[in-house]
């Protein structure tokens, strides 16, 4: 296997052309594909050669350490044969022979024989290979799901509650034991992103009120990431608090204050976690709203004080961890739950999700295209809001007229209006006359407007049968339909966001005779301001018993709040009640007014050029995500230096020196040493031949370099059966000799090592890392941080080092000819990686 790190380039080119051609040629296997097939037969012998040609050495350690004698059985041991798809080509006589053994013997769910393919089953017939794995994929799921819905509707017949620790749901066929996690570690960091145009001007008139005016500018966006684990580390949400001034009620500052008393709170409490079901939090019917409170009320934090955006943070954290805990994508979880589905759950396709564009005040047709430009490419939206009532109604009519008459999309433009409930009712019907005297045709094109009338009053309150009454008036007299923002917004501070009392209000307005009968047409739900749970059980009220359709709206948060914002958006848009109600564009396109953004990659990405937005990928970005994937930050330490003394008597010494440092309760920096008996030069040419770690550190599965750019490697490890990666990108060092790396995606962690000469045949290898330990690996570990530097520097560093010696030791000495004491060292190395395996299980 190791013929490639010694012969030229050219000669092992030549030997892998003929190694490739006698390969293929076994008819056995490949059915004689380069009769068969000659043009793919030719494309896969030109791709392999290539890649074996650039990757000789990476693949000859792949080989090396794939050999059956030194593989572990375990990933064998995870399978279930009665959820396994085996496919073979007919022609393939060995794998064909095996797949039908196994049917036979194991039970296997489905074996597939291709006709007339051999063992390039995925060259000669991708499209089919597709299609077959996508439908038993499905089945599967279905027949899960299935199972988990009819889990679900035993449970809603047998209520389980949140105190009790675990229960029993029993039918005459089924019998499931519900889990209930524990909300555990909670983390957040400050985020501040710009917004606006690239000439350093700010967005006029966002928010509500006196913001909602022209002479109000928001040059900056600043929030928080918050992270919550469960407290065995097994799931993990983000979500995001960013309180908008003229929006929210509390500051920047406020909603910090109150983190940090639910962090505090969790640190030093972890005996009165609170508890939950996931499939409760994610049927939307009130638990995670309770779950929520109890938070807020063991953190000490009045419920009437609460701060709704960090209300909503959490509540995003939460139903992230919880569709972990379920096993399924956030959007497939929620429709799981919240709608109850049969098994029709799996074949629902969420797609593609129309997003509508925004003008804000003060922009114009002129100033600002409808078509937001990113470089090459132009989002051309399907459906456009603009924001009106800040100057002459005339004037804003005329405005709509122009856009629609300027677009490219023509007559399929649709647009809305947004007053901010800047008219009174003479300057609502002045708009509606000009829009009628210029152009009539106009009002086919426009969907709603949100909120067109100011704050009615009775007896100096505010009512919302009286407003509603006054918006009647508009819609019947001018012949535009409009939508409920700021009033549900009003209505649910009313009745302190509990969802009972707001119901019964709109019941008042909307139900009964009213159904479909108003000029109301849509919801607009801030899940940011109402929270998500009730944002999405108004939605169910709207579209169940008003036959009025919700419409899901940012509150200019970056990317994480958008992502919640669009998968509620999106399990709204399939509900059992829509299908007789028209669907309207949710209002996300904010993102473009972003400087930045709090994902990677950034929300705007999962846009495409006609404004929908790609919920399934967006979906699985999200899933699993944790403020260490979002954050830029690493670990930090002071550069490793090369003086450090250490006192070395002996170059064969066992002298092995660690000091480690904590910053917090996951953030370790480990720094040791070990003298080595061959020179500086020796020890940094082996170490630095990454893909030859995992011979000394067994923990690593594997470290292989990627094609993307020099020095990118992708590390794979295994610690207590926890399987993690990263990639990183590492720079050689040559004075003194060794090596520096730093993640850049996956598990953070950065360090260095050095190789410092103490005389020509010998030198200190002093190592320095870094680590954000992952919240699963402090479970393992019961949380407790001394436990995992105690394993980092005593048990993982340290015999990883003394094998690496020991490693070189007996290469050198198979290399100079002495082979006993080669297979000696070999035999002591064996024997360290044992004791290692045995102390990560």
């Amino acid at each position: 296997a190791y013929r490639s790190y010694i012969v030229s380039d050219s000669e092992d080119e030549e030997r892998l052309a003929q190694f490739l051609t006698k390969w293929y040629g076994v008819e056995s296997l490949w059915g004689n594909l380069r009769e068969r097939r000659p043009m793919e037969y030719q494309k896969m012998v030109r791709k392999r050669l290539k890649s074996l040609i650039d990757r000789r050495q990476d693949i000859a350690s792949v080989l090396y350490g794939c050999s059956p004698p030194l593989t572990s059985q375990d990933d064998w041991k995870t399978i279930a044969p009665s959820k396994t798809l085996f496919i073979a080509g007919e022609l393939d006589k060995k794998y064909s022979k095996v797949g039908r053994a196994w049917e036979e013997m194991r039970g296997i769910a489905q074996y597939v024989e291709i006709p007339n393919a051999g063992h390039a089953v995925l060259v000669e017939e991708p499209q089919r290979i597709s299609s077959i794995v996508s439908g038993f994929v499905n089945a599967e799921t279905f027949e899960d799901d299935k199972l988990a819905l009819d889990i679900i509707q035993q449970a809603t017949k047998a209520p389980i509650s949140l105190e009790t620790s675990s229960a029993l749901i029993e039918d005459e066929e089924i019998a499931v034991a519900k889990q209930l996690h524990k909300v555990g570690i909670m983390e957040y960091e400050a985020f501040s992103i710009t917004v606006g145009s690239n000439d350093g001007s700010g967005v006029r008139g966002i928010g509500w009120g006196d913001n909602a005016r022209l002479g109000s500018e928001t040059k900056k966006r600043e929030g928080f990431v918050i992270s919550i684990a469960t407290k065995d580390g097994m799931a993990v949400g983000v979500g995001e608090v960013s309180p908008l001034k003229g929006l929210h009620k509390e500051s920047f500052d406020e909603s910090e204050q109150q983190l940090k008393l639910i962090k505090e709170f969790l640190t030093s409490n972890p005996e009165k976690w609170p508890e939950f079901d996931a499939s409760h939090v994610l049927s939307l019917d009130g638990s995670l709203t309770r779950l929520v409170d109890s938070i807020f009320d063991l953190a000490g934090i009045n419920k009437m004080s609460s701060a709704p955006s960090v209300r909503s943070g959490l509540e995003m954290a939460i139903l992230s961890l919880s569709s972990q805990l379920y096993g399924m994508l956030l959007p497939q979880a929620l429709v799981s739950n919240y709608w109850q589905m049969s098994g029709s759950v799996t074949q629902l396709s969420f797609g593609q999700l129309p997003i509508n564009g925004l003008i804000t005040r003060g922009e114009t047709a002129e100033t600002r295209s409808m078509a937001n430009d990113r470089g090459t490419e132009k989002i051309s939206f399907q459906s456009l809001k603009v924001k009106v009532g800040h100057r002459d109604a005339t004037e804003d009519a005329l405005q709509l007229i122009q856009l629609k008459e300027s677009s490219s999309r023509g007559n399929s433009l649709r647009l809305r209006g947004d007053a901010n409930r800047a008219w009174d009712i003479n300057s609502a019907q002045a708009f509606v006359d000009e829009l009628k005297r210029v152009d009539i045709s106009i009002l086919d094109a426009i969907e709603f407007i949100e909120e067109p009338l100011e704050i009615q009053t009775t007896d100096g309150k505010w009512d919302l049968g009286f407003q509603i009454g006054a918006l009647e008036a508009f819609a019947h007299g001018g012949s535009l339909s409009y939508a409920l923002d700021e009033s549900l917004a009003d209505l649910a501070l009313a009745h302190d966001h509990d969802f009972d009392s707001i119901a019964i209000d709109l019941r008042k307005s909307f139900g009964g005779d009213n159904v479909g009968q108003t000029g109301c047409v849509a919801f607009v739900l801030k899940p940011a301001l109402l929270g998500l749970e009730l944002s999405m059980r108004l939605a169910k009220l709207a579209q169940q018993e008003f036959q009025i359709n919700p419409v899901f709206s940012s509150s200019f948060d970056s990317g994480i709040g958008l992502a919640y914002t669009a998968i509620l958006a999106a399990v709204a848009d399939i509900s059992p009640y829509s299908n007789n109600l028209g669907k309207f564009s949710h209002g996300l396109g904010t993102f473009d007014m972003l400087g930045g953004d709090t994902l990677s990659p950034p929300f705007e990405s999962y846009v495409n050029k006609d404004g929908l937005l790609n919920v399934p990928s967006l979906s699985r970005a999200l899933y699993g995500l944790s403020l260490d994937e979002i954050s830029d930050r690493l670990p930090t330490y002071e550069t490793a230096s090369a003086s450090e003394e250490v006192a070395v008597t002996s170059t064969e010494s066992e002298s092995y020196l660690a000091t480690t440092s904590s910053t917090s309760g996951r953030d370790i920096t480990v720094s040791v040493s070990l003298p080595l008996p061959f020179s500086d030069g020796v020890a940094s040419s082996r170490f630095t031949d990454l893909p030859q770690m995992s011979r000394w550190s067994p923990w690593l599965n594997s470290v292989t370099y990627l094609d993307e750019s020099p020095g990118l490697t992708e590390w794979n490890l295994n610690i207590r059966g926890v399987k993690f990666s990263w990639k990183a990108k590492s720079d050689v060092l040559t004075n003194p000799k060794g090596i520096t790396w730093e993640s850049i995606s996956g598990l953070k962690n950065r360090g260095v090592v050095v190789f410092e000469p103490t005389t020509d045949d010998s030198c200190i290898m002093k190592l320095k890392m870094s680590i954000i330990m992952p919240y699963i690996l402090v479970s393992l570990f019961q949380g407790m941080p001394s436990v995992v530097q105690e394993f980092l520097q005593n048990k993982l560093l340290k015999w990883s080092l003394e094998m690496f010696r020991d490693v070189v030791k007996a290469d050198l000495a198979l290399e100079r000819g002495d082979q006993e004491l080669g297979d000696a060292l070999f035999g002591a190395v064996e024997g360290r990686a044992n004791a290692l395996e045995e102390a990560l299980k």
